[in-house]
């Protein structure tokens, strides 16, 4: 072997150790990149029914907080646009955090963007002190400053989705590399839709009911639970009356005639396994004012009949967070009261005689 040879071997394990020792001793070549740590955190939305990853279709807006070790907000990232519907969509986090124990805690959907007009996420400098509140309705409101939102408010408008995301003690480790996270979100908004039918086929008129749902939901903690408050009134914030004619038919002895339904559509915050949430509905007396009542249910207990025997291991809270549409049918006998009630959940039915819940 000649001396170039040796000299060329000896340069090229130089180079070789240098490599491997480059990012503990501060030195990078200009070709070999960063060596500091790289943090990536991805959202979830898998906490439904389908079991399957949502946050690309449904959400808009994202407040990610970051909470160190003493429970301090160290940092906060916002986001909104297209990017969030990439699949690949990632927060990156690349020297913004020093190596550490951190938690990951996040309000998305309208509750992240400060211009919404559904909730509001109240600034904090502790994880403590992270919480939501519903905003009420904007010509109720005296701008978006009032701590106590929509406590012991009417709420009549379609809501923003919400989600809330909270992690555990994640390690963020100094070593070269990408390092990835994902915070789990939960929904916190729920779709309801009441729909009212005479047994005589007597003709009905929307504008003749009051519909309404009573809950105290309208203030959520760091960690998604309740905070008491005075109860919202959420009013449906769409009611129609539809018509349709059914053709006789002699041989199977079917009357036709028209038949009118009352379709009411709500959106709600989170609904909770341990509350009594009131869903009502009034007849109007002529002049408008609220009259006799024609159903009053509790919607949670109602919900809860319908978990499935192949999901019967499912807590009754999990089950409600990853529920998010309700389907109630009224039929309604000739004094206008309920005497059964239909409850359709995703294939589910629960047929309920008026009794007393």
């Amino acid at each position: 072997m000649n001396l170039f040879s040796n000299i060329r071997n000896l340069l090229v394990a130089l180079l070789a150790a240098s490599a491997l020792t480059a990012c503990n001793n501060s030195f990078i070549f200009e070709d070999e990149g960063d060596c500091d740590p790289k943090y990536r955190v991805k959202l979830r939305y898998d906490w439904n029914m389908k079991y399957a990853d949502a946050f690309a279709a449904e959400v808009d807006h994202v407040t990610v907080n970051v909470i160190d070790a003493d429970g301090r907000i160290v940092y906060t990232h916002q986001e909104s646009g297209e990017a969030l519907k990439a699949n690949n969509y990632e927060i990156v986090l690349d020297g913004a955090l020093k190596p550490g124990k951190y938690r990951l805690h996040a309000w998305c959907g309208s509750g992240a963007e400060p211009g919404n007009t559904s909730f509001m996420v109240h600034p904090a400098e502790t994880l403590e002190d992270l919480c939501c509140t519903l905003l009420p309705d904007p010509d109720a409101a005296r701008g978006r400053a009032e701590i106590t939102g929509a406590d012991g408010q009417h709420i009549q408008r379609p809501l923003g989705n919400l989600y809330h995301g909270l992690t555990e003690d994640l390690s963020f480790p100094e070593e070269e590399g990408v390092h990835s996270y994902t915070i789990p979100l939960v929904k916190n908004t729920n779709s309801v839709k009441v729909m009212l039918q005479h047994l005589s086929d007597v003709p009905l008129d929307g504008e003749d009911f009051e519909f309404i749902i009573t809950s105290r939901n309208a203030r959520m903690a760091h960690d998604n639970s309740i905070i008491d408050s005075d109860a919202v009134t959420y009013h449906a914030w769409d009611v129609r009356t539809y018509s349709g004619t059914i053709a006789p038919d002699p041989d199977n002895g079917l009357q036709g005639g028209t038949h009118d339904a009352v379709v009411a559509e709500y959106t709600i915050g989170r609904l909770m396994a341990n509350e009594d949430v009131r869903l009502e509905a009034y007849r109007k007396k002529p002049d408008g004012e609220r009259g006799d009542l024609a159903f009053s249910v509790d919607m949670v207990r109602l919900a809860l009949m319908l978990k499935s025997a192949n999901i019967s291991q499912m807590d009754n809270q999990e089950f409600l967070d990853r529920q998010d549409e309700y389907n109630f049918i009224f039929f309604l006998d000739s004094n206008y009261r309920w005497t059964r009630m239909e409850l359709n959940i995703l294939s589910w039915k629960l047929v309920q005689q008026n009794t007393d819940i």
